[in-house]
């Protein structure tokens, strides 16, 4: 969900699914004037969306924020790679994991050409996210670990990670 909070504060809870962008952006539309910060509290999920959503957070010099407690993975710390300042406190958990498609057997093709398919078009992604972090002032390495993490698993972030990485650039505790 996309929710203007106190203070203005825009919240973006829950599974980022396919159109949180679109939604995000019709929020922002809407109460754009009064957003200073986007608190982040998500499992992760598009991908693209993800991206599309850091960008406007780029554009609009929003700071993110990941309260104590709060959950960034998966996708969602490319959404908090795009604020201005990023704030989370050591008890956030901020993790990255592979990227994967969400397809069954039956749509993809069979044998090489199957393979070659998914390779591509996860080589197609890597290419968007690295343009993407290219844009903001984190350090792009941090998604090394993601890359390297099975899709299954999670790699948590440590607070010495996050600061040297700038994926966090303010602790609040």
């Amino acid at each position: 969900s996309v929710r203007l909070g106190s203070g203005g504060t825009l919240e973006l809870t829950g599974t980022i699914d396919v159109g949180a962008a679109a939604r995000f952006t019709a929020e922002l539309e809407q109460v754009g004037e009064y957003v200073k910060r986007v608190a982040l509290d998500s499992p992760g999920g598009s991908v693209n969306d993800a991206v599309k959503i850091g960008a406007l957070i780029v554009v609009g010099e929003y700071t993110t924020v990941v309260a104590p407690g709060a959950l960034c993975a998966s996708s969602c710390p490319l959404i908090l790679a795009g604020g201005r300042a990023r704030l989370a406190s050591r008890q956030s958990a901020i993790g990255v994991h592979q990227i994967y498609a969400m397809a069954s057997a039956a749509d993809l093709p069979s044998g090489l050409a199957g393979v070659g398919t998914a390779m591509s078009e996860a080589q197609r992604t890597t290419a968007i996210i690295t343009r993407y972090l290219n844009r903001t002032t984190a350090d792009p390495t941090f998604w090394l670990h993601a890359l390297e993490t099975p899709p299954d698993q999670l790699y948590y972030l440590s607070a010495e990670e996050l600061s040297q990485y700038r994926l966090v650039t303010q602790f609040t505790d």
